[in-house]
């Protein structure tokens, strides 16, 4: 009688998956853990150093929106996991790109060759989307401060204030928001390299609720660090570190 219930069971779950798929549904397929989202962002690093060279390279907001709506249109039938989430999530999305400011002279701004977001998985357990379209307008000078209170300022005028924009996600799906912003360092010290900018990359993951309730200035950034996760990477290395 167990073998039989088993068998039943078995019967019911494969006939269940068929009909999902009949009706066109993606099946949940695995997408990419949060770590190898960091790498693609960090071999974007070469990206920002040409459109700091050239800056009429570099996607503006419009033409990122342009480039999605493009890729929804041309969307087969059967659809991966990570392109119904796009549909999804679209709307909030755009709105994060559109939105997006802070206190230095450029936002969501970037050169890519891929889509400028993904979504993915933190720790296996739960969906986050990551972004890395952020562009730091300022160039910092390493003559004049440390790579952290560089990272530090950076974090505070670039990073934080664009967290504003990502109001709209109303959808409880999306547990973790990785947002990933862009600088440039010069060094005018003796025997420093002679480059016009070295590029970082600077990465905050978060719960998508505490990213909310900062931007509503329900909680201070002491409060969102609390649970949060900062990364810093440049060419050759990427590691986590504290922002104070």
């Amino acid at each position: 009688m167990k073998k039989f219930l088993t068998l039943v069971s078995c019967v019911l779950l494969f006939t269940a998956v068929q009909a999902q798929e009949k009706r066109g549904a993606a099946p949940k397929r695995d997408l990419p853990g949060i770590k190898a989202c960091m790498l693609t962002a960090q071999q974007n690093l070469p990206l920002f150093t040409q459109s700091l060279a050239d800056p009429s390279q570099a996607h503006d907001v419009n033409s990122i929106i342009k480039d999605i709506e493009l890729y929804i249109d041309s969307m087969p039938k059967s659809k991966t996991y990570s392109d119904e989430l796009l549909m999804k999530h679209f709307a909030p999305l755009r709105h994060f790109f559109l939105t997006t400011t802070n206190k230095t002279t450029v936002a969501a701004e970037f050169l890519y060759t891929d889509a400028p977001y993904r979504f993915c998985m933190y720790n296996d357990t739960a969906l986050a989307l990551y972004i890395w379209a952020v562009k730091d307008g300022d160039t910092y000078n390493l003559s004049k401060m440390t790579e952290k209170h560089v990272a530090k300022l950076a974090f505070e005028n670039c990073l934080l204030p664009s967290l504003a924009a990502l109001d709209e996600f109303k959808d409880n799906d999306i547990k973790y928001i990785a947002l990933s912003i862009y600088y440039g360092c010069k060094d005018t010290r003796e025997g420093a390299p002679g480059v016009a900018a070295v590029p970082y990359c600077l990465t905050l993951v978060a719960r998508l609720t505490d990213i909310q309730q900062f931007a509503a200035g329900l909680i201070t950034a002491k409060g969102l660090m609390a649970n949060a996760e900062v990364y810093l990477a440049d060419a050759d290395d990427l590691r986590r570190i504290l922002v104070e």
